[in-house]
């Protein structure tokens, strides 16, 4: 999406990411604080899939893999 937007290609990107030492981290998540967010995520909207859930830790501000 970053590349699309700043119109070059992924390579270029992760190899200009790599050489100014830009890393893409995940958060620092236990399995169990996970799993208590999206119990509480599932129980508001049970009927949601993967995605919206992985929309629902980037609102909060975690990235996991």
């Amino acid at each position: 999406e970053l590349s699309v937007m700043l119109g070059v290609h992924r390579n270029t990107l992760r190899c200009y990411m790599k050489h100014y030492g830009v890393e893409r981290k995940y958060s620092n998540l236990t399995n169990v604080d996970l799993d208590l967010l999206i119990t509480e995520f599932k129980k508001k909207q049970p009927d949601s899939g993967i995605r919206y859930i992985i929309g629902f830790l980037c609102r909060h501000g975690l990235q996991v893999q």
